[in-house]
């Protein structure tokens, strides 16, 4: 147990430190134009800092893997949360991003709620049952997805861009369980499944990439995470018929995880980049990127 929890503290220090690189990189590369010009991605993979930063993701999924297999999800998803907290110290030390009180909290609410979350999750998962409603639940976070990145009127969408990654990145994940429920590796690669699982999670990447520079690291990180972190549970529950807990202290914790994490959100949609405009960045910190 004790191995397993250090993995997991690992794993969280590597993917928190991970996204650090991306954000600060991201900053200094080519605009992204909301996440769709291919052509400035080169840029990206030929930052070695950048790249560090994916490598350090990498490695970091492969540790909380690892974590799994001797620890309960609470333990690990507590663990791999409190990156939130971490994120936000390298934000403002690192960064120089400015947080305001109404922020702190709203970045508070959200780390609270999803530490509630990982403790009223199973020491073990659920047994599986097969997936139904799929297309109609896809279909629903597409929508909101699209209404997030149409409804925030801010001139760079950070909110609307770190929303529709969260949910993206949430949706690939009751993919992946989907085609994880698969009886061998290669039924699973031959899943349906499959294709949806890297594509949600592709565009998720890019959204997250176009948000961490499109505004603060303290207000998109929290948001997206946050996000990322609820959908598969209410996925696990639409899609997949698992109960919500209906005894004990998870039975009080679920729904105020919920509540919370959307609270923390809208705090930070209503009072983060709309009250904080980004400074303008001088050429050298951004080079310009015209398409042929």
């Amino acid at each position: 147990m004790y191995t397993a929890s250090l993995l997991a503290i690992l794993a969280s220090a590597a993917m928190t430190v991970g996204l650090y690189f991306m954000k600060r990189q991201a900053e200094r590369l080519p605009s992204l134009g909301g996440g769709w010009r291919w052509r400035a991605w080169v840029a990206f993979v030929c930052d070695p800092f950048w790249l560090l930063g994916l490598v350090l993701q990498i490695a970091g999924f492969l540790l909380y893997l690892s974590a799994l297999h001797d620890a309960p999800l609470s333990i690990v998803h507590t663990a791999l949360n409190g990156g939130i907290a971490l994120f936000v110290v390298l934000a403002v030390v690192g960064l120089r991003e400015v947080i305001r009180p109404l922020e702190w909290l709203g970045v508070s609410i959200i780390t609270g709620a999803l530490i509630a979350l990982s403790f009223s999750l199973p020491v073990s998962p659920p047994a599986a049952s097969a997936p139904h409603g799929m297309v109609l639940f896809s279909l629903a976070l597409s929508g909101l997805a699209a209404l997030a990145l149409a409804g925030d009127p801010s001139a760079s969408r950070a909110i609307g861009l770190s929303v529709s990654s969260g949910l993206a990145l949430g949706l690939g994940s009751v993919y992946a369980k989907a085609m994880a429920d698969a009886p061998s590796v290669t039924d699973a690669m031959q899943s349906g499944y499959l294709l949806p699982t890297l594509g949600a999670n592709l565009v998720g990447f890019v959204l997250m990439q176009a948000s961490f520079q499109a505004g603060r690291g303290v207000v998109v990180m929290p948001v997206t995470s946050g996000l990322s972190n609820l959908v598969p549970i209410i996925g696990g529950m639409v899609v997949f018929g698992e109960q919500l807990p209906q005894h004990g202290v998870a039975a009080t914790l679920r729904p105020l995880a919920f509540a919370l994490a959307i609270a923390g959100a809208a705090l930070l949609a209503a009072f983060g980049e709309r009250t904080s405009p980004q400074p303008i960045r001088s050429p050298a910190a951004r080079p310009p990127f015209r398409d042929s």
